[in-house]
């Protein structure tokens, strides 16, 4: 799989460009389906940033919820159905720390509809964001 950093000026035009007319996924939006938990790696310290994604599979993201609250990060949280959509079926986390760096982790298509259609409250129903790398997934 072929990487390539994304920069924050590269996210936001992504963002800005990657949505599709019809298609525009929302944080909470529709209905409580699954659970994500996030555990960042010893290496990216202390996290500032926290955005979670719906994710093409390939080069296209569009940002769907930011995952920092006033009281700070959390590492558990509740997904729903309107957070991905057909063009954006997978979801990826970005963290960034207090020196700037940004670190990726990401769940398919695939573990994102079959976290979806699991009976809520199991494991099955639980998306693990736990390999990290410094550069976002495939942008070719």
């Amino acid at each position: 799989m072929v990487q390539r950093r994304l920069t924050p000026a590269l996210t936001l035009s992504l963002v800005c460009l990657a949505g599709p007319a019809l298609a525009e996924p929302a944080c909470s939006g529709g209905d409580y389906v699954a659970d994500a938990i996030v555990v960042p790696g010893d290496t990216i310290g202390e996290i500032t940033v926290a955005t979670q994604y719906a994710w093409d599979g390939g080069s296209r993201v569009f940002e769907v919820c930011n995952l920092l609250t006033d009281s700070g990060f959390f590492a558990t949280w509740s997904l729903f159905s309107g957070e991905v959509d057909a063009d954006y079926p997978g979801i990826c986390v970005s963290l960034t720390n207090d020196t700037g760096e940004e670190w990726f982790s990401c769940q398919t298509a695939e573990a994102t509809t079959a976290a979806f259609q699991s009976e809520t409250g199991t494991d099955a129903a639980i998306l693990r964001f736990e390999e990290w790398a410094n550069e976002a997934p495939n942008l070719d």
